[in-house]
């Protein structure tokens, strides 16, 4: 059955059973696409080298957790001048490279993260069937690309948690958009005042001018 209603898949990946684990659904899903593009060169090639099976987790069904038995394939790349002569199939609409997750699985567990804190998200993402620990959970927060920040005015500052009581970053935040626009893998000034040099922003550390009468220095 190349897919079904209640399990979705990418065009070439096939699923072919269901069965029981132990405290899992398994899914079996077959890639059955004729080639795949080298990932250095972008040379497509169909001479393949061999079959291997990843084993990531992918959306609850039912309250069920869903953990699919994907086989993929790894080939050769044909293109002489390419350093490159064995890649692994790259399927982007599924899963990244080398993610235990897939890209619908990690995307909502990042969605719970920014609704919530650490341990709020942890609960919630149990209750929906998402077994995740806080750390892991602000884990995927770190790992989705910041997005560019563009014209800044006024921004805010915190810090955050890697590891509570032991490594803490800062937050930078567009008070104008309430977006966040970077994330510090450390908290001290220096590391704030590069930032905003980098992105020709007014230390806030350093007062040019006198503050206006009736305002007040926090």
């Amino acid at each position: 059955m190349p897919t079904h209603p209640l399990f979705p898949l990418p065009v070439g990946l096939e699923l072919t059973s269901v069965s029981e684990g132990a405290d899992v659904v398994l899914v079996r899903v077959t890639s059955g696409r004729p080639n795949s593009p080298c990932p250095l060169c972008s040379t497509p090639s169909s001479s393949i080298h061999s079959y291997y099976r990843r084993h990531p987790m992918d959306l609850p069904c039912a309250g069920r957790p869903i953990r699919l038995l994907l086989t993929v394939r790894k080939f050769f790349c044909r293109n002489a001048a390419c350093t490159r002569k064995i890649f692994t199939e790259r399927l982007p609409e599924l899963i990244e490279p080398s993610s235990r997750l897939t890209t619908r699985r990690r995307g909502a567990v990042q969605e719970i993260g920014f609704a919530s804190c650490g341990k709020r998200g942890e609960r919630l993402a149990q209750s929906l069937g998402i077994k995740i620990s806080d750390t892991t959970l602000l884990w995927f927060l770190y790992l989705i690309p910041s997005p560019e920040v563009g014209k800044v005015r006024v921004v805010a500052l915190d810090d955050w948690a890697w590891r509570k009581g032991q490594r803490y970053g800062s937050i930078i935040v567009n008070l104008e958009t309430h977006k966040i626009l970077d994330l510090l893998p450390e908290r001290t000034a220096e590391s704030v005042k590069i930032w905003l040099e980098a992105h020709h922003l007014v230390n806030p550390f350093v007062r040019k001018k006198p503050l206006p009468l009736g305002v007040k220095a926090i």
